[in-house]
């Protein structure tokens, strides 16, 4: 009986002794506990954070006792910023978070994953598109390049001037001649002279729009630019050299050629050919292409003549006194002559 009466007296004692030892979870099991309902981080679950968030009009003070008072792990060891790397916004954001963006490479995924998919989720009072209203919100062309007020219908507006830094002189690579292009070629549907120097891409997510480099790649295989002449044998295989800024072995710039057995007009020859110069101009130097940089005045293997001249034979094509009167005969990968226009053998 004082055995039972022992026993019971101490009981308690084993069991304080008992709980004041910590014991390890078993192998497998997290020593961490959830305390967010399933879920949680699952976008299109009901009770997705965001979402939790948002009706309570993105008040993270029930987070921080866990998370820190900056979200950055706290006592949960779970940082907020291994998602949201700028939440919560800091003061001045809306003026500055283009450069943010610019820095994640344009991803874009970070601004959706609260914004919405259509960046039209409203955050306490706006959304992305308060701002950015054209098609597209953020993924505009024009956001990033071109001028941000400018019609999407017209390609010219999404062409610099304003380069991804900024940019506006022609003086730097991203501006360029851009624009003195655009107003050579006006007779041409934009999107054309477009994809004479690049791959036009069909959206914001199109393969090799966004990469690391931050240049758009000029290709230089257009229809014109890569005109083939001298009876298909001259290939131009454009090229451009971002060291120096120069674009060689185009068609537009003269790498062409006339065969004299092809044409009907033998008399002109000088030599078996006419040819252009094959310039290589500066894309940040409008002086770099003048009138006789593409092609000698007259081309090379041409019988010699004045500069007043050449209206003679190229009517409705230049002047007497040697200025072009109608651009859309010039440089357009067609022989025009004695009010004739074929194309370039």
């Amino acid at each position: 009986m004082k055995s039972i009466l022992l026993f019971i007296v101490a009981l308690p004692l084993l069991v304080l002794v008992a709980c004041s030892d910590p014991q390890k979870a078993p192998t497998g099991v997290s020593e961490k506990v959830s305390v967010h309902e399933p879920g949680w981080v699952v976008p299109a679950a009901p009770r997705f954070h965001g979402a939790v968030l948002a009706a309570n009009t993105f008040n993270a003070s029930e987070c921080r006792p866990c998370h820190g008072s900056q979200l950055d792990g706290g006592i949960a060891e779970v940082s907020c910023k291994q998602c949201h790397t700028s939440y919560p916004h800091p003061t001045g954001f809306v003026a500055a978070h283009s450069g943010y963006i610019k820095s994640t490479n344009y991803n874009l995924a970070s601004c959706q994953s609260c914004h919405g998919q259509d960046y039209g989720t409203k955050k306490v009072n706006n959304s992305c598109l308060t701002c950015h209203t054209k098609t597209g919100g953020p993924e505009a062309c024009n956001t990033c390049h071109g001028n941000l007020a400018g019609d999407l219908a017209d390609l010219k507006n999404v062409a610099p001037p304003r380069g991804l830094d900024g940019e506006t002189s022609p003086s730097t690579p991203a501006v360029g001649a851009h624009q003195a292009h655009f107003a050579f070629f006006d007779n041409l549907p934009v999107a054309a002279v477009c994809q004479e120097c690049h791959a036009l891409p069909q959206n914001f997510a199109a393969a090799g729009h966004i990469d690391a480099d931050g240049r758009a790649e000029a290709l230089l295989s257009g229809p014109l630019a890569a005109l083939r002449t001298e009876g298909g044998a001259r290939v131009p295989a454009g090229a451009y050299n971002t060291a120096t800024n120069t674009c060689a072995n185009t068609y537009c710039h003269g790498n062409w050629g006339l065969v004299k057995t092809q044409s009907k007009y033998a008399f002109i020859y000088a030599a078996d050919k006419i040819t252009g110069l094959n310039a290589s101009p500066k894309w940040t130097d409008a002086a770099s292409v003048t009138c006789g940089t593409c092609h000698a005045l007259p081309p090379a293997g041409h019988n010699p003549f004045d500069l007043g001249a050449c209206a003679t034979c190229h009517q409705g094509v230049i002047d007497n006194f040697g200025k072009i009167i109608d651009k859309t005969k010039h440089g357009n990968g067609k022989v025009n002559v004695f009010n004739e226009e074929y194309p370039m053998f």
